[in-house]
């Protein structure tokens, strides 16, 4: 995986918005939509996020100025540069899994959500490895299936115009493979050998020549 093996930091959704205001370019507040964090945005949960950040010694103050500190000042450095942003769902008999990739060619972030609210922020080589790592997901849980099956999985490509691709993928019981590209209002599944989901995978997502 690309996912590198430095321990995850735990981040609540409020710090995130502090670390999204304390950036202010168009790719950090492109993954405060990501993140569907738009309408919590604003100065009660910002003020939160910045005094847990300072209590936690991931941010300090130098002079008038609120500076992202440790780890924290990578993430707000990766939201700040992000230009390359996906989203994956996966559904399995056990679990549902969300994870948010965002970044650039300096560095990608993975954020894995949690409904305790602390989610999880791991380091990505960079946004190339977001779409390897993306990829290496679908793959994992719908073809190892270590949850069981059927399982399935939702990646979208989100452009900085506000449009996106998305490709669903489906594993039966039988570990049999159907693939959708888009959103349609009627979608029309199509069988997937399994020895072609990564190329499917990033054909829909537009990083492959239809």
């Amino acid at each position: 995986m690309t996912i590198q093996e430095d321990a995850p930091l735990p981040i609540t959704e409020h710090e995130l918005i502090a670390l999204v205001a304390l950036a202010g370019t168009p790719g950090a507040l492109k993954c405060q939509s990501l993140f569907r964090l738009d309408h919590a945005a604003g100065a009660p949960l910002e003020q939160a996020g910045v005094a847990t950040l300072l209590e936690r010694g991931l941010m300090t103050v130098e002079g008038e100025s609120l500076v992202p500190a440790g780890p924290a000042a990578s993430v707000a450095g990766v939201l700040a540069d992000s230009d390359a942003w996906l989203e994956v769902a996966l559904v399995t008999p056990k679990a549902e899994h969300v994870y948010f990739l965002f970044g650039s060619e300096n560095g990608a972030l993975v954020l894995s959500l949690s409904k305790f609210g602390v989610h999880e922020l791991r380091p990505l080589t960079d946004a190339d490895g977001m779409f390897t790592t993306a990829v290496e997901m679908v793959t994992f849980y719908l073809g190892t299936a270590p949850d069981g099956r059927p399982a399935a999985g939702t990646v979208r490509r989100h452009l900085a115009d506000g449009t996106f691709h998305s490709v669903h993928v489906k594993t039966e019981a039988d570990g049999s493979l159907e693939i959708v590209t888009g959103d349609d209002a009627k979608p029309c599944p199509a069988p997937l050998p399994s020895e072609d989901l990564e190329d499917q995978l990033r054909r829909g997502l537009g990083l492959l020549p239809a």
